[in-house]
This record gives C-alpha cells, structure tokens and sequence, in this order.
C-alpha cells in the first residue's frame, strides 16, 4: 500500500517480481519506475501519478516572470509542423494543468507560451497564485517485463522522448519488449509524446489517453497487440507534423494488432494509422471524427480488414489529392474495407501509390476491395491515384470498389482514376463500383 509521500521507485526497486502495489489517493510525484515480471499496480479513486514538479519563486522582469529552475533535457528528436521547431524538446511547462506552447525565440514570448535556455524559465503569464509545474520525468513505467498490471491510473506530465510512451512496455529506443502487459481502466494525460507505447501481446482496454503533445497511444514491431473500448481524442498539443508522427494512434510494424470499438476525434492528425511492413491489422467497430488528418489510415503494409466503423468530418488539414480520406490505403496490399459508414470527410474512401519502401521492399497498392460501404461526399473524392507514372496500379493491381452505397457524388470530379477526375457514370464506365447506387440523399 503506497502513499504519495512514499517512494514508489524505492518500493518498486526493491520489491520481488509478482508484488501487488495499491496506490492510494492523491498525487504520486514518482521517478522513472522499472516493473518486473508479474507485477500489479492498481490504483484508487484520485490516485494520479505525476511526473512533473512544482516550481516557485518566479521573479517579475518587465512583464515576464523568470526562475533559474531545475536543468532541462535539451536533446530533441520529432519533425514538428511548418515554421515550429520546438516540438522535440521533452520537458513540457504547465499553469493551472495546461500545457504552454514552448517558444525557442524569446522574441516570440506572449501568455500560453515558455522559454528556456535549458536551465533559465521565462513565462508571459504571472504565476501569482497559480500551479505552475514542468515535466521532468520521462516514463512512468518503463521496462521489458512480462505479464505486468496497470489499472486503475490517471498517468500524467511525464517527459517521454517522441515516438515514446509515459507508460512503456519496451527498453528505450527499439529495445527488448515485454510480454502480455494489461493496461486497463487508465487515464493518460499531458504527456510530452504518447501515453502508452504497447510491446508484445499488450492488452490496452478502457483508456482515455488525451491531450497529449504527439499522440494517445503508439507501438512499434509488437505482436497481438489489443487495444479496445478506449477514447483517444485532443492529441498532438506539440506539434508535431503529420507527415511523421502523431494523433489518435499510431502502430509500426506490428503484427496482428486489433483496434476495435475505439472513440478516436479531434486529434491534430490521422485518427488510426498504421505503417511500415504492418500485418493482420483489424480494425472494426470504431467510431473516428473530427480529427484533422485521414479517419483510418493504413500506410506502406500488408493485410488488414477495415470493418464496421464510422467515420465522419475527418482530413481537412490535408485535403490536397486524397489525402483527407476518411479512409485512406496507401502502398498497401491485400485490405479488405466493408460496411463501414463514411460520411463528409474531406475525401471518402481512396487508395494512394506512391515510390514508396518498407523494410521489406518496394510497397504497392495491390488487391484492395472496398464493398458494402455506405459513403456521404457533396465534396471531395473517391477512387485511386499515383505519381508514380507506372499504369500497372489501374490494370493489374487487382483494385475493386462495388456494391457500395453512394449519398451525393453527383459533382463533376467525383471519382478518381487512371490520372483522371471523374463523374459517377465515367466512374462506372471505368469498371468501378458496376453493382453500386448513387443518390442525392
């Protein structure tokens, strides 16, 4: 029974594999904690893990408020968005629980941002009487252990590296990943990157992971990894770009991930993306809007079945080509997309050849079948393209849209295919979605 005046990282340190720790009420202010095999974390009502500190003692300087603070961790590793650079930067400042913009130009210092030179912290909002707290701890749990138990939790401000999780279940960087880690019932909240990082046979199930600088929930090489009946929404407070990395969830290399029955919106990037060499990916049963990038996004990856989501207003950061899709296939072999409903995303249901490679090859966009959808689009496209100049993607991929529903998809540029924009009879005329009925609603 841990209390938070207690040293959780001793405790845990010192404990056998296999030990159970309840967490009692209140703010854990923890270090970096290593589990063992077997072990169970599980805490109660209020409990919260923190990773940050308080700071005090800010000095007014002509309408900014500095402190010579603790040493800040000045290495960086992300692409951020166009024009920023600071989204690398791990250690993240907080007032009053919200995350401030970090500024690297001290010219550029206005209320909602910080500056710091790596041990200087300067900040445009005046701290009287109010919490101000920085990121300094990277995980909150991080190891290669099996079978371990985290439950129960509200994991927040923890100073995870990009592509890194507040709770990981792997070695840094791509270490050695534990086995069969249950994260259930866990709030993941204002961490620098992602809020969990999944290893091997990772079950995550009623998570809210939100707010987030880069995403809610990301994984790398796993197998059978599960996550389901979670909320991955307001993520990518950072800004991190999302042409590399950030959003709901984002999957690399996995082997049989399921997503199923997820609430995925408003993330400043895709909604589910999974990339590079992925197989057996399911996706079903997911409800994804509102995010600014693609809905479902399957990238450079091998067999997966989309089935039974919703997906709606999502992809209008990105709407060039077919980018904004509510679902998107791109350099991708042998997915299977059915009786999803698609409605008023920036783009409907597209697929995309690029030159693009995995660790395996050269990726092509081969034996796609899209059947029984419903689909809404008064704007935007359907269909395929590729810049490639290699016609093989139109004659002899094996690409097949039918017995799909179509609401709207009257207008003149509709449809895409073989470099053309096209009507919905120019669509069918192509071969295209032959068994399929359009309406106007």
């Amino acid at each position: 029974m841990v209390a938070p005046e207690d040293d959780f990282t001793a405790l845990v340190r010192s404990s056998p594999p296999e030990t159970r720790f309840l967490l009692l009420p209140g703010i854990h202010r923890t270090g970096e904690t290593e589990p063992k095999d077997g072990m169970v974390f599980e805490g109660m009502e209020g409990t919260i893990l923190s990773g940050a500190t308080v700071l005090d003692g800010f000095e007014e300087d002509d309408g900014r408020w500095e402190l010579r603070g603790p040493r800040l961790n000045m290495r960086r590793h992300g692409e951020c968005v166009n024009g920023y650079t600071a989204c690398g930067l791990i250690n993240d400042l907080y007032v009053d629980d919200i995350m401030l913009w970090r500024v690297e130009d001290r010219d550029e210092l206005e209320p909602g941002a910080w500056w710091s030179d790596g041990s200087l912290i300067v900040i445009a909002d005046d701290p009287t009487d109010r919490k101000i707290e920085i990121s300094l701890v990277e995980h909150a749990f991080r190891s290669d252990a099996d079978d371990v138990t985290i439950r129960n939790l509200i994991v927040e401000k923890y100073a995870p590296l990009a592509q890194s999780g507040a709770i990981q279940a792997q070695r840094p960087g791509e270490g050695s990943r534990g086995d069969n880690w249950l994260i259930e019932d866990v709030e993941a909240r204002l961490n620098h990157a992602a809020g969990i990082r999944a290893g091997d046979g990772t079950i995550i199930r009623r998570v809210y992971a939100h707010h987030n600088g880069q995403q809610g929930i990301t994984g790398g090489a796993g197998t059978n990894v599960l996550v389901e009946d979670s909320e991955l929404a307001y993520n990518n407070l950072r800004g991190f770009s999302p042409g590399w990395e950030c959003g709901g969830a984002k999957f690399t290399r996995t082997d049989g991930l399921v997503l199923r029955n997820l609430t995925v919106h408003h993330n400043l990037g895709p909604g589910l993306w999974v990339d590079i060499d992925a197989r057996n990916t399911l996706y079903e049963d997911n409800v994804v809007y509102s995010n600014n990038g693609a809905g479902i996004f399957h990238e450079i990856s091998f067999e997966a079945v989309i089935r039974n989501n919703e997906v709606y207003d999502n992809g209008f950061s990105k709407s060039e080509w077919l980018w904004g899709a509510g679902i998107l296939i791109a350099a991708s072999t042998d997915v299977e997309v059915y009786d999803n409903v698609v409605t008023n995303n920036a783009d409907g249901i597209t697929g995309i050849q690029q030159d693009r490679n995995g660790d395996l090859g050269p990726s092509f966009l081969a034996n796609l079948d899209v059947h029984d959808n419903v689909v809404t689009m008064w704007y935007g496209q359907t269909g395929v393209v590729e810049d490639t100049d290699d016609p093989a993607v139109f004659t002899e991929r094996n690409l097949r849209f039918n017995n799909n529903t179509y609401i709207g998809a009257g207008h003149e540029e509709a449809f895409a295919w073989d470099g053309k924009d096209m009507t919905w009879e120019q669509w069918q005329e192509a071969g295209q979605d032959t068994e399929s009925t359009r309406s106007d609603g």
